[in-house]
């Protein structure tokens, strides 16, 4: 069984890659949502902090490079746009210059940095070439790591359907049960996703407390 460090980021693993997906239309917001402010932050530099204590480097992946560039996040655009997460995948594993991809959301603004950098730092003792996570959901392929080697397997998975569920069933990914991550993420923050307007309001309170006793991401 794959365990995770429970150790605090000390310095960047130089082997793995950020990326943060900024996602599609977000029909269910009904606008934009990596620069929609929550607690006065936009949510993509949330989780751009949780990473940039983990990670070598961390990219924004876009079909909007314009409307986002004021994040003054690096950015990529999006290989196969409109191809949803799975084409977000492929983009970044297109673009990272290091053996391994820490792959988030944009909207999933309580990563925790703690879960990020176990996730990380399990790159090296990994037998099969992805980590994930397992939650009472299902398997949550964000946060997740996810090895460059991948990138031809997922360009032809792409040519055929555009599930990441589907694409996790091809790779067999080695999976963290509640019983290991939720030593560092207890509540499961890092998988909630902020999905409709009201989530923004519910939030708020929960980023204040955050941002005033110095919890990054």
């Amino acid at each position: 069984m794959t365990t995770l460090s429970k150790s605090k980021p000390a310095a960047p693993l130089a082997g793995v890659t950020g990326a943060i997906l900024a996602g599609g239309d977000s029909r269910r917001f009904g606008r934009d949502k990596v620069t929609l402010e929550l607690a006065g932050k936009p949510l993509a530099l949330w989780v751009a902090e949780a990473l940039g204590p983990v990670v070598t480097e961390t990219w924004l992946i876009t079909n909007r490079p314009l409307a986002h560039a004021a994040l003054g996040l690096p950015m990529a655009t999006d290989l196969m746009p409109f191809q949803g997460p799975v084409g977000g995948l492929a983009t970044a594993l297109f673009y990272a210059r290091t053996p391994w991809v820490l792959l988030a959301s944009a909207d999933a603004p309580f990563l925790t940095a703690h879960l990020a950098f176990a996730l990380a730092a399990a790159a090296g003792n990994l037998s099969r070439p992805a980590l994930v996570c397992r939650s009472e959901r299902g398997l949550e392929p964000l946060p997740g790591l996810y090895a460059v080697r991948l990138l031809s397997r997922v360009q032809e998975f792409l040519k055929q359907e555009k599930s990441f569920m589907a694409l996790l069933e091809r790779l067999r990914p080695e999976i963290l049960g509640p019983e290991v991550w939720k030593t560092l993420d207890p509540e499961g923050a890092s998988f909630e996703n902020l999905n409709h307007p009201e989530d923004l309001v519910r939030l708020a309170p929960r980023a204040v407390k955050r941002q005033k006793a110095g919890i990054s991401g």
